[in-house]
């Protein structure tokens, strides 16, 4: 099945799915693919990133032991990056020796108080010592008040905004100039030219009930001449609309015939009276038409022959200076193109990295007013500005601001710089940061990883150098009887120690050797235990069963008698004799309104059967002379429907109700006139014949629409069915 849209799950779940699984990565893959390698040996999931093909769960690669523990014997070391290293050793006895780090070679650390200040523009700061006993955070906060802005900007501690008070004056308006108000929430700009003076209040310069003009109102009265009845009178100063009427005067009998017996003109007689009226119009045989003119070719198309002409409308997109015609939908198509190009104020486009221009803004032409904010800070280079803040906005002017291309919204202060995440920042001049891929702190484990050589001033830096050139690497374990356990240090020197292994490994018991076994429950006992003794056949073995649990099996008799009944009561429809040591218990007989005891006797139509106490009623099938079930079957032109017990008989007789088309465009309108929305529609490709699913879209009742979010391969065969 070839999926030509998009799956919106509707954030519901994909539940057993499977990645496709191939031997080599697919080829021309688009940004966010995804597919299983199933090479022995690999067995990852990838992801393409627009570059390459990157495997989910990649390790880290520094594989230092950042952690290590014993207990009861195992030594577990963890590694950055990678799993656990465990291995047994068997004896607690290791002695400190030689070589070995210990409390009195370590290095004095220092506790010195650090303190953050901030410049203009932030406002925060801390102090904190350098042997912290615990992680602390600081906050640092964006403070705008601080900062000198330019004529018309005002600003709040966090935020920006535009006071149209500080600018000048204007100097004389014209129609292009362009006011700016706000529409509900949103700010827009408006013509002069384009704002109807039915908005505003009365003022000066306008016309005044007291400027207008006297109105008369005097009576025109028209009548009718030679030919003609009818007439009427109105005045100048109409208060409501009136109709006068002129109607051709009634006359005696034609005085004059005119007319043709020409086929074409299809009318033989046409009789005047004196006064031009026509009284007798006399009509000859059907006449044809012998030629019609085609007028203008671009609007109208003359076809079919001379006698059955065809007359049809020449149909275009719509155009600069195009002389066709255009349908409803061509004219909405230009509308809506026109409309999308009017510039409606700023528009947020997304996050931009200055650093790898992506999205690709350096070579690209917005519409006017699309703005991107800075995430990542950079140097990239649009039209002269080549210093890009986290913050600042990427905005694109092709209106109204004189030199068109794109202008930079300045939302940083005098801190600059850029770095990566987790990267520790460090200033490289009096105003700016920047990171390091050497120096990063991971704040899930709390590690702070220098790349390079930690370098030492004052005191204290020989014994770090030498506690770090000593610190162990890498610990492994020799040996059977006797074992060796050989650290490895930084700078490639080795201790080693060795013991020897006195404990005794067990295997599972038997009969013969001493050995380990399993509980046959984790359950404990709260039952007291039976005193000891010494009584003949009470002792019994213990066994393994086949999970090597132990088990006993314990033999035993049930010495326990009969009882006796002392008394039974019986509830209806159970009976009950009255002897108390051998009651009799029967069961009553059913009534109309009573429970009991009944058989089941088949009527006409209905048979009965019995197997193990069950009573099975079925209905017998009718017959010519026997009451029974019957289904009522469909036939010719007939169908039957069932609900709540009843059969319906109708007619089947059916409409045209299926439509077919084969397509080949991306957007398409399908015109199927089934006068439904009832519809089922389902796509095939002409070629490979395999189900096609696109965005179905029911228009009307006539129209649907079908849309593929990639271009087809091969045309598209539409197939519509009415429902009902």
């Amino acid at each position: 099945m070839l999926y030509l849209s998009n799956i919106d799950l509707n954030k519901n779940q994909l539940q057993n799915a499977q990645v496709h699984p191939l031997g080599t990565a697919p080829s021309s893959p688009v940004e966010g693919q995804i597919y299983f390698d199933s090479t022995a040996g690999d067995k990852k999931l990838y992801y393409y990133n627009g570059t390459q093909w990157i495997a989910t769960g990649d390790t880290d690669t520094n594989n230092y032991v950042t952690a290590g523990s014993i207990s009861s014997g195992t030594v577990t070391l963890t590694r950055q990056g990678l799993s656990a290293v465990t291995f047994a050793i068997n004896n607690n006895q290791i002695t400190n020796g030689a070589g070995y780090i210990t409390s009195a070679a370590l290095p004095t650390v220092g506790n010195g108080i650090l303190t953050m200040t901030t410049s203009t523009g932030l406002d925060g700061g801390a102090t904190f010592t350098a042997n912290q006993s615990g992680n602390s955070e600081f906050a640092v906060t964006l403070d705008l008040t601080e900062i000198t802005l330019g004529t018309g900007l005002d600003s709040t501690a966090t935020g920006l905004s535009l006071d149209l008070s500080e600018f000048g004056a204007a100097g004389t308006l014209v129609g292009t100039d362009e006011f700016i108000v706000l529409d509900g929430n949103a700010e827009k700009k408006k013509a002069a030219n384009a704002i109807g003076l039915s908005i505003f209040d009365n003022d000066a310069g306008f016309i005044t009930s007291s400027s207008l003009p006297t109105v008369s109102n005097a009576t025109i009265t028209l009548t009718a001449g030679d030919i003609l009845d009818g007439g009427g009178a109105f005045t100048l100063n109409q208060s409501a609309s009136e109709t006068i009427t002129f109607d051709l005067a009634t006359g005696g009998a034609g005085v004059g015939t005119y007319g043709s017996t020409s086929d074409s003109i299809k009318i033989d007689t046409i009789t005047l009276d004196a006064y031009g009226r026509v009284t007798n119009v006399a009509t000859g045989a059907t006449g044809q038409v012998n030629s019609i003119g085609t007028g203008s070719s671009t609007t109208i198309s003359i076809g079919g022959t001379a006698i059955v002409p065809t007359v049809s409308a020449v149909t275009a997109a719509v155009a600069n200076a195009g002389t066709a015609l255009a349908t409803g939908d061509q004219i909405y198509d230009f509308v809506t193109g026109q409309i999308a190009n009017i510039p409606s104020g700023l528009s947020f486009e997304g996050s931009w990295n200055a650093s790898t221009d992506s999205p690709d803004l350096s070579t690209a032409t917005p519409d006017n007013g699309q703005f991107w904010i800075v995430s990542v800070a950079g140097t990239t280079d649009l039209d002269g500005i080549d210093e890009w803040a986290v913050g600042d906005w990427a905005i694109y002017v092709s209106t109204g601001a004189g030199t068109d291309g794109w202008q930079k919204v300045d939302n940083s202060s005098t801190l600059s710089g850029f770095g990566d995440t987790n990267q520790v920042t460090y200033w490289t001049s009096t105003g700016n940061v920047a990171g390091d891929s050497n120096f990063t702190f991971n704040p899930t484990s709390n590690n702070l990883s220098v790349g390079g050589t930690v370098t030492w001033s004052g005191g204290g830096s020989a014994e770090s150098n030498t506690a770090y050139d000593n610190s162990i690497t890498a610990l492994n374990v020799t040996g059977g009887t006797t074992k060796t356990l050989t650290a490895t240090q930084q700078d490639g020197g080795t201790l080693t120690t060795s013991w020897t292994d006195n404990n005794t490994e067990y295997s599972m018991m038997t009969a013969s050797t001493l050995g380990l076994g399993k509980l046959a429950s984790n359950t404990t006992q709260t039952v007291t235990a039976s005193s000891v003794s010494a009584t003949a056949s009470r002792t019994y073995g213990i066994q393994k069963n086949s999970s090597n649990q132990l088990v006993v099996n314990v033999p035993w008799a049930n010495t326990n008698s009969g009882g006796t009944v002392t008394g039974v009561t019986g509830v209806s429809p159970i009976a009950v004799t009255s002897s108390s040591t051998t009651p009799a218990v029967s069961i009553a007989t059913a009534t109309g309104s009573a429970i009991g005891a009944g058989n089941v006797a088949p009527g006409e139509g209905i048979d009965v059967s019995y197997s193990g106490g069950t009573a099975t009623v079925s209905g017998e099938n009718s017959t010519a002379s026997n009451k029974g079930i019957v289904i009522v079957a469909p036939g010719n032109d007939i169908s039957v429907s069932y609900a709540s017990g009843t059969a319906t008989v109708s007619s089947a007789a059916q409409e045209n109700n299926t439509y077919a088309k084969t397509i080949a465009d991306t957007d398409l309108l399908i015109d199927h006139n089934l006068d439904s929305r009832d519809i089922i529609v389902q796509l095939y490709d002409t070629v490979t014949y395999e189900t096609v699913y696109a965005d179905v879209d029911r228009i009307s009742e006539d129209r649907l629409g079908v849309t593929f979010a990639s271009t087809p391969t091969n045309s598209i065969r539409v197939l519509v069915q009415k429902i009902g």
